[in-house]
């Protein structure tokens, strides 16, 4: 592995990690949510923002990676792994692979072709895939089989299916060696192709009329022994957003009208989509079928990318030595030492009695401020809370009492009714931005901030770990992270990936602006005296009708807005904004919510639950990313 001083560097899709590890660090948990109709005959489309896992998904069905988990299946932390893909019938319990993966990737060559829509363009790039699908294929046959070298494929029959038959710009060899010797050099036509600087005769230009390598793929057989060979295929084709726009829009028609027998995963990071990002759904069908990677772990019951999170950072401590291995979430302390904030409790319970004075002779109140007084005493982060929380409902019954002129006293179960764990998060998140009370700790919280990803997972990880090497380093007694030195390391990354924003982004300062402005507007909705919209507001919602200018724009800000929809695309596009459909309501139309990512929530201190949302317009958004926007908020516990 190429970053043995810190595992949580290292990436899986990276072709420098061999293929034990790749299987020793792989999380089966992603095959537990991968849906059971991935593997029937039809085109897949898997997206994801980068650092999804959507090319380490893809590795993990090659014939290599296959061999190795079939030869670490003894070992007990493969099992589930190995289970799992003999439960998909990629692997059989006492003969091995059963699939034989091909992989290509669209990161070299493809876009090289000449652009446009013309005959010729389009039939250089069939010719492209169809000899790569071919010669990959049997070089993957040659790994599926643990053969030396490709010579030895002579010694495989070649038969094929009846419908491939009708194949024209393949050739039906009967050898392997004749067909990696067509694929090889119809490759060189379509590269001399690219070079000349005239367009050679008709009869020479390798121009293909359909992708006719997946008919091929589909149907060839290969006899060994009088024994099928792998006769499940699973084709593979990586990095679809490497593509010119209509290569891919040609690629992805054209292989769905062909109505595959075999499965066709297409993978692609959000950003081929463009502005698509901005729209609600997306076309689908029997032949063709939409993942988003990260929405997996959305659906079905309870939070699943924390056990998915919990598997990696093991399996990626378990590949050191420098601290004992385990569970990742031993080395974060999740809680208070009794007299760890003290000082930060009594200037909290000072603020509060500032606060509640006034309200001291109100009967209304009475059985309230008897608890916080008894809170007060405790002086405990959890009475802290209680503090915080009664007064936020004490903010909000004033509000209520001016409109209904109510002054019944309020008893203790009715601030118990009134109490939520919305309310509660509200009062933690203030006594966070009040006292600096760490908030961003534990390893739950930590799998928030990765916002369904894992490249942001590991990137999080990996500043704990160092933090934890340094400890070990300095031979501190406790090789244990605390609530505030979590909270220092996670809020570094989190600076860091809001200030490498105008380096990764085409739009670099306006998105920052954009985003700095939407994390304002948030802290401002979050931090009202009565706490509305609990736990707080951690993004902005365009309804249909705003939506729909980014499809139609007009007058004076028809430039502005469409650098807007490009800003606003490449963000969610990037993981910078989550993307997620709002329905109608009786109030209220349809629209779309961009959530702020969660490792930059910590960054403008806000909450990291999902849900809080308010309505902007597309004019604000304009404002923002051109000019920003300038805080304007009032604390919770401000004297007065």
């Amino acid at each position: 592995m190429t970053y043995r001083a810190n595992p949580f560097l290292e990436r899986m899709s990276e072709r420098t990690t061999s293929d034990q590890d790749f299987v020793r660090l792989f999380s089966p948990k992603i095959l537990e949510r991968l849906p059971e109709d991935a593997f029937v005959g039809a085109v897949h489309i898997f997206r994801s923002p980068p650092g999804g896992g959507k090319t380490t998904l893809l590795r993990a069905f090659t014939p290599t990676a296959l061999r190795a988990f079939w030869n670490s299946r003894k070992l007990s932390e493969m099992n589930e792994a190995f289970q799992r893909l003999i439960s998909r019938k990629v692997l059989d319990e006492s003969e091995g692979p059963q699939l034989l993966g091909v992989y290509l990737s669209c990161a070299s060559g493809y876009a090289d072709l000449p652009p446009g829509a013309a005959f010729a363009q389009e039939g250089l790039l069939r010719a492209l895939l169809d000899c790569r699908i071919v010669l990959r294929t049997l070089r993957n046959l040659q790994s599926f089989l643990g053969f030396a070298s490709i010579e030895q494929l002579d010694t495989i029959k070649i038969e094929y299916d009846e419908p491939a038959l009708d194949i024209k710009s393949i050739p039906l060899a009967g050898t392997a060696k004749e067909l990696v010797l067509w694929a090889e050099q119809h490759e060189r036509y379509v590269y001399a192709q690219l070079d000349a600087l005239e367009s050679p005769p008709s009869g020479e230009t390798p121009a293909h009329v359909r992708f006719e390598g997946i008919l091929w793929l589909q149907g060839i057989r290969f006899i060994r022994d009088g024994k099928n060979i792998a006769p499940q295929r699973l084709l593979m084709i990586d990095d679809l957003h490497k593509l010119r726009r209509k290569q891919r829009e040609l690629l992805i028609e054209e292989l769905t009208e062909l109505r595959p027998r075999i499965p066709i995963w297409l993978s692609e990071r959000n950003i081929a989509l463009g502005s698509e990002l901005l729209s609600q759904g997306a076309r689908e069908g029997r032949d063709l079928r939409h993942y988003d990677l990260e929405e997996l772990w959305n659906s079905g019951r309870g939070y699943q990318f924390a056990a998915y999170a919990q598997n990696i950072l093991e399996r990626r401590l378990s590949a050191q030595d420098v601290i004992p291995k385990g569970n990742f979430a031993q080395y974060l302390r999740s809680e208070f030492h009794p007299d760890e904030m003290h000082a930060e409790i009594v200037q909290g319970a000072e603020k509060f009695k500032a606060q509640t004075l006034r309200h001291r002779n109100n009967t209304q109140y009475t059985d309230w401020l008897k608890r916080a007084d008894e809170c007060i005493s405790e002086a405990s982060i959890d009475s802290l809370r209680e503090l915080y929380t009664t007064l936020i409902l004490i903010v909000r019954n004033e509000g209520k009492r001016q409109l209904s002129l109510e002054l019944m006293p309020l008893s203790s179960e009715e601030l118990e009714g009134r109490d939520s764990s919305q309310v509660q998060g509200a009062a933690e998140i203030f006594i966070h931005d009040d006292l600096k009370i760490p908030y961003y700790f534990g390893i739950d919280r930590l799998y928030a901030m990765a916002t369904n990803n894992v490249e942001e997972l590991l990137g999080l990880a990996a500043a704990l770990y160092e933090g934890l090497q340094a400890k070990q380093v300095l031979r501190r007694p406790e090789l244990l992270l605390s609530p505030h030195e979590q909270e220092k390391l996670l809020k570094e990354v989190s600076k860091r990936k809001r200030d490498f924003i105008p380096k990764s982004h085409t739009e670099g300062n306006r998105a920052q602006r954009l985003l700095d402005s939407i994390g304002v507007f948030c802290r401002e909705k979050t931090f009202q005296l009565n706490a509305p919209y609990a736990p707080g507001v951690t993004g902005i919602r365009l309804s249909i009708a705003e939506l729909e200018k980014f499809h139609r724009p007009h007058g004076l800000l028809l430039e502005q807005i469409a650098v807007l929809r490009n800003v606003l695309s490449e963000s969610v596009a990037e993981n910078l904004l989550v993307a997620r459909s709002s329905t109608a309501s009786t109030s209220r139309d349809a629209g779309t919510v961009f959530y702020l990512n969660r490792t930059l929530c910590a960054h403008y201190g806000l909450p990291l639950q999902f849900g809080g949302w308010q309505d902007v317009k597309i004019e604000e958004m304009i404002d923002w990313m051109q000019y920003g926007r300038m805080p304007a908020r009032k604390k919770l516990l401000e004297t007065t």
